[in-house]
């Protein structure tokens, strides 16, 4: 296959003067959906993915998610969701970096990672809960074109 099955774009540069082919950017899609599922296989870890709603203290002091106003909006917004406290609520992060530490060589790596945020907080940000989804990498930073490469997850996360 030498183009996007969806853009039809070119998935080589050719460089002139070798005839050889440079990957334009390289997208690891990892899906989240068997990893979500598997929280839910230990008997612990899906009582801990109901913390949030059955034993948050709620003291006016913000030590979770689910103590900010932001969390009580979308409640209020989707009050069918928030009634299930088993359904899974996200946080993303990214950022670029390059992974040989050149400044000189110019590659960059792009890893989004989701977290659960119905954990804890002493587990939230735990290894075994911090599932990288993308990983994004190429000869130069995705500047704001991120919205292509999640598209994948995007629509992972219409299914859930």
């Amino acid at each position: 296959m030498k183009n996007c099955p969806k853009c039809n774009e070119p998935k080589y540069k050719v460089n002139d003067g070798t005839g050889k082919k440079i990957p334009r950017k390289i997208l690891w899609y990892l899906p989240l959906t068997p990893r979500l599922q598997r929280l839910y296989c230990c008997d612990k870890i899906a009582l801990d993915m109901r913390w949030h709603k059955n034993k948050r203290v709620d003291d006016d002091e913000l030590r979770h998610p689910a103590d900010a106003q932001e969390w009580n909006d979308f409640d209020e917004r989707f009050p069918d969701f928030a009634a299930e406290p088993q359904n899974v609520r996200l946080g993303m992060a990214t950022d670029g970096f390059n992974p040989f530490g050149h400044m000189s060589q110019s590659y960059s790596m792009w890893p989004v990672i989701m977290v659960p945020y119905n954990l804890p907080p002493w587990k939230r940000m735990k290894e075994p809960f911090c599932f990288m989804s993308l990983l994004i990498l190429g000869p130069s930073s995705i500047g704001k074109d991120i919205d292509v490469y999640l598209r994948p997850l995007v629509d992972e996360l219409k299914e859930l």
